[in-house]
């Protein structure tokens, strides 16, 4: 049932971006700030889990 919930938080969200749903001006843009919000903190995630692994995989000894 969370599944079900969760589905149709993500349909109303996209609908709000899409301009499918009436709702204020300042709902959309804060919206939109979210997504570009989350995307930038997933981007910056993978950027320290890369420079993390990098760090860890320069302290294994080489292999032939």
């Amino acid at each position: 049932m969370a599944l079900v919930w969760i589905i149709d938080v993500v349909v109303q969200y996209v609908k709000i971006l899409g301009g499918r749903q009436q709702v204020p001006a300042v709902v959309r843009i804060a919206a939109w700030l979210l997504l570009v919000a989350v995307v930038l903190a997933a981007a910056a995630l993978a950027v320290v889990g890369l420079v993390r692994l990098n760090d860890h995989l320069a302290t294994l000894p080489p292999t032939r």
